[in-house]
């Protein structure tokens, strides 16, 4: 059964991702009246297709993808609605919607996550250590961090992020106090630490995870609480981070408590030299809508910003422990969600990836096809046809050499 319920999961995550994103081709090619022949989900053998106007809708036995079919889209057509007789701003919307849609998608999706959490992490200091240097700067409990060094900040990772950005131990905060606004200086010097990627209650029960960090990609969930690490049971949620501080690239052994049940996790911190800012922030709870539509708003913005730059440090060649995944390897991390919100977060994660990578300058990517309709716009006519086919061919050729060097390393991973 938990076979089943895992290839269900992939089918279902997977083929979402493939409808709409074929639909929003097909979508916007219908809005510039392009003929559209053939709309299909997945390759291969039909399972049900069906005829109804021009169009000829397909459901097909490979779930891994599929096409949307438009007249005179690779062949020459004298009908007037064929796709290369269209302007090319159109064709070049048509082209990107798919991408567009996908990323729009997991936007949306990733808000949706965090409006349903109504648990968010604010700037408000809950706490601050009598002996710390922010106390002495003149920090309280109670002030609300505004900006870091001039950055404006909307979440504690906002802050952790501007601190860890700043160029000197000196750090300008802007914090607002019974109403007014007032700036003081905090000196933090940098130390190299273990993180996983988590905001702990005072009861240790998470209610935070940072995308990509340690502690999400080892399965732990917000809502999960620590019952021991490292053997070590009821610490406080400061002590069980002072334990993860002190274990920098070692695996540690989390026993979580999960829906009354008790999980063993091995997970291992991220070795960082950071300026650690030493402070409990207030967490939210029981917000109201517009709060917490707020609040979720600018966790997606986050989430968008940190997303995009990622991929950037990936193609850059500068981003660490980077993990690049196949479908055989994205299809095991699918059948590991075990709730819906670890469902629905790793559909908005894989479809944003989708839509990037889609939108990658490659030939046979869409993105490959956006190039040579940006040629054809300089250039004032399209590229000679056997040119493109060639170039079109080596795109081709270098995604699947590279769909194959992936897949045979998540195979490896497997055993």
């Amino acid at each position: 059964m938990t076979v089943i319920w895992g290839i269900l999961k992939i089918i279902i995550l997977l083929g979402t991702l493939v409808t709409i994103h074929e639909l929003g081709h097909f979508l916007v090619a219908k809005a510039c009246n392009v003929k559209v022949l053939k709309f299909a989900i997945g390759f291969g053998p039909k399972i049900f297709s069906k005829v109804k106007g021009e169009t000829e809708y397909a459901l097909r036995a490979i779930p891994f993808g599929g096409f949307v079919q438009m007249e005179g889209e690779d062949t020459q057509s004298e009908d007037e609605r064929a796709f290369h007789r269209k302007p090319i701003w159109q064709r070049m919307l048509i082209i990107v919607a798919g991408a567009t849609v996908n990323i729009l998608f997991a936007l949306v999706l990733y808000f949706g996550i965090c409006a349903s959490t109504n648990v968010y992490m604010s700037t408000i200091i809950e706490n601050v250590d009598v002996t710390s240097a922010a106390y002495e700067a003149g920090l309280r409990s109670g002030d609300k961090i505004i900006s870091v060094n001039g950055k404006n900040v909307v979440n504690k990772t906002d802050v952790t992020n501007a601190i860890g950005n700043s160029k000197t131990d000196d750090v300008v905060f802007e914090i607002e106090r019974d109403g007014e606004r007032k700036k003081i200086v905090i000196t933090i010097p940098e130390e190299q630490i273990g993180m996983v990627g988590v905001g702990f209650s005072t009861d240790a029960e998470i209610v935070y995870i940072q995308a990509g960090g340690a502690a999400q990609n080892a399965g732990l969930l917000v809502g999960d609480k620590v019952v021991s690490v490292n053997g070590e049971r009821g610490l406080s949620a400061a002590e069980y981070t002072d334990r993860i501080k002190a274990s920098a690239n070692t695996a540690m052994d989390f026993v979580i408590e999960r829906e009354g049940e008790e999980k063993v996790f091995s997970v291992i911190p991220e070795a960082r030299s950071v300026k650690i800012f030493d402070v409990d922030y207030k967490i939210l709870r029981g917000l109201s809508f517009g709060e917490n539509s707020y609040y979720a708003i600018n966790e997606t913005k986050y989430y968008f910003r940190e997303t995009i730059k990622a991929f950037v440090s990936l193609l850059g060649g500068k981003a660490e422990n980077a993990e690049v995944m196949g479908p055989v390897g994205i299809a095991g991390e699918i059948t590991k969600t075990e709730d819906f919100v670890d469902f629905f977060y790793m559909m908005s994660a894989i479809s944003f990836s989708l839509g990037i990578f889609n939108l990658l300058p490659i030939p046979g990517l869409d993105g490959g096809k956006f190039l040579f309709l940006l040629i054809e716009w300089i250039r004032k006519k399209p590229m000679k046809e056997k040119t493109e086919v060639s170039w079109q061919l080596a795109g081709f050729a270098l995604i699947i050499m590279m769909a194959i060097m992936v897949t045979v390393k998540d195979v490896v991973n497997l055993f």
